[in-house]
């Protein structure tokens, strides 16, 4: 039985950097902030930082939830016996509107991805996931994760050459 081979220290570094972020940097700059400023200046700040995550709770939600599809993608990809038995490498995922656009770099990665476009939306519980390559780069891939339900055109998504029109670069 072979087992696909793991990622890199560096890679895997990569793939965690917002939760290590989050356990390691965060409570030493408050704590280190906390030490400076005194507890008056903290609280300050303290209340100025929830005032602002309150007042943009809606960006917020929408790059916690791209963290999160990060992870859910990483779990399924796996899964597909993709070429090679490569899984894509995950660089950047951004909210655009109320999609999600996860670029990718997998070479060979597009035609079974686009394939396998229904296996990818029920890992990140969408309707839909449009799969859509680089303008410029061949080995990278756009995935376009969208929550709600696009108008279809009969016959346009059937082959990988005939691609759903990629809502993030509209």
């Amino acid at each position: 039985m072979t087992s696909t081979p793991r990622p890199s220290f560096p890679a895997r570094l990569y793939h965690w950097r917002w939760e290590i972020l989050a356990v390691t940097l965060l409570p030493y700059v408050l704590v280190t902030f906390a030490l400076w400023a005194g507890a008056l200046w903290t609280s300050v700040l303290l209340a100025a930082v929830l005032g602002v995550a309150v007042l943009r709770r809606r960006q917020l939600r929408t790059r916690i939830q791209a963290i999160r599809l990060q992870h859910r993608l990483r779990a399924v990809f796996p899964l597909l016996r993709l070429p090679g038995r490569r899984c894509p490498a995950i660089l950047w995922s951004r909210p655009r509107g109320e999609d999600i656009v996860v670029s990718l770099y997998g070479r060979e990665a597009f035609e079974d991805l686009h394939r396998q476009r229904t296996v990818l939306a029920r890992a990140c519980s969408v309707p839909d996931v449009y799969v859509d390559r680089h303008p410029r780069f061949a080995s990278l891939v756009t995935l376009t994760i969208s929550p709600t339900e696009a108008p279809r055109e009969l016959g346009r998504a059937v082959l990988p050459s005939n691609v759903v029109p990629l809502r993030a670069h509209s």
